[in-house]
Formats: structure tokens, C-alpha cells, sequence
């Protein structure tokens, strides 16, 4: 027996891992009455410059977001509301009835709960001097 440890995905390794998980929780959870999907939503300019968006998945009947960014110099124009509202809708689309994500104290806990996200947990001093908040929206 062996450890293997990389500082770099080996994709074929990762997808080896990932189909192992996938079987273990199909044998857990009936998946066919979820669509259980990645999610990307990109909000660009006229000029085809990307100005910021949104990853995740929806999976089990929520929609998970792992990344959420916008560019520092459009921030507070109202874009992170549009991406949050597509994502809302997306969800809706895949029948999800939840949003969850995950954000830092020095992030942007507070646009999440002007958008209904409530905090479900938080891990304190992670990173170190912050912390790390929990959310999840209730959709339906």
C-alpha cells in the first residue's frame, strides 16, 4: 500500500476518485428524481469583457455555489444581484429547493443575507483572524 500526494489534480486519478464517490452515494440516495448538474453563469459587457460570475452544481435538490466573483471595479452596480437572480432561476429550473454556499468574513457576508441567504454555521478563525461563514437560501 501507498500514499500518493500532488500538488497538481491528475485528471484520470480525479475522475477514478469521483466515479468511486458517485457509486457509494447512488447506493445511499435515489439520484433520478434530481437533476444533478454543473452550473456556470458568466455576465459579460458589450465588449465581450468578463466581468465577473458564477460556478457551482446543483445536486440533491440544491443548488451549490463554489465560486462567485466580480471584478473589483463593478462591484456595487447591481451585477452580483443579477448573477444571484439568474442562479435563483436556474435552480428553479432544476428543481432545487435550496441555494448553499459557502463565503469569508472578509468576503461578502452581508450582500448574501440582503439576498435571503441565511447563516447556517460558521467556522471561526479559519483563515486565521476570520472566519468562515455558511449559507443557504430557502427558494421555495
Amino acid at each position: 500500500m501507498k500514499i500518493l500526494t500532488n500538488n497538481k489534480i491528475t485528471p484520470e486519478l480525479e475522475e477514478t476518485i469521483v466515479k468511486m464517490l458517485v457509486q457509494y452515494n447512488s447506493e445511499k440516495i435515489d439520484s433520478s428524481k434530481y437533476i444533478n448538474e454543473p452550473l456556470e453563469i458568466i455576465i459579460k459587457d458589450d465588449n465581450n469583457d468578463i466581468l465577473g460570475g458564477i460556478y457551482g452544481r446543483s445536486i440533491w435538490g440544491t443548488l451549490e455555489i463554489k465560486t462567485f466573483v466580480i471584478k473589483d471595479n463593478y462591484r456595487n452596480q447591481g451585477i452580483g444581484s443579477k448573477l444571484i437572480k439568474a442562479a435563483e432561476n436556474e435552480a428553479l429550473k432544476r428543481k432545487c429547493n435550496f441555494i448553499s454556499l459557502d463565503t469569508f468574513s472578509f468576503q461578502a457576508p452581508g450582500f448574501y443575507e440582503k439576498k435571503g441567504f441565511e447563516k447556517i454555521g460558521t467556522e471561526t478563525n479559519y483563515p486565521q483572524s476570520h472566519d468562515k461563514y455558511y449559507y443557504r437560501k430557502k427558494l421555495k
